[in-house]
């Protein structure tokens, strides 16, 4: 199927109450350190190349679902476009300025997801 979504990287945004104790375990369980803090409200590890774990305290639609499920693009425009020619609808693109762009969707049984796209 030439029109298949070809995910460039998975991110498992998982929300948490204290980042600060909860990277501490996470840096402890996964025997690494995180890769960087990308906002004040986020802490990444890398699991594997192209798989990274996000804990987070700023989403709330990952905290309402329990997860979700973000999938890496090299052209989220495109993607967009896209899942509008299969009936499915997601959020206006968001965009942190020379690093990431993003949009949400949900599934139809309510599970978050969202394509994400490296700006640099």
């Amino acid at each position: 199927m030439s029109g298949a979504l070809k995910p460039t990287l998975v991110i498992i945004n998982l929300p948490v109450e204290d980042l600060t104790a909860a990277t501490a375990w996470y840096t402890k369980v996964l025997g690494r350190e995180p890769l960087g803090e990308p906002s004040p409200t986020d802490v990444e590890f890398e699991l594997r190349d192209g798989v990274s774990l996000l804990l987070t305290t700023g989403d709330e639609a990952a905290s309402k679902a329990g997860c979700k499920v973000l999938l890496g693009v090299e052209d989220l425009t495109a993607e967009q476009t896209r899942l509008t020619s299969l009936d499915v609808k997601s959020s206006d693109r968001e965009e942190i300025e020379g690093a990431l762009a993003w949009c949400d969707f949900t599934s139809p049984e309510g599970h978050h997801l969202g394509l994400v796209q490296a700006l640099s």
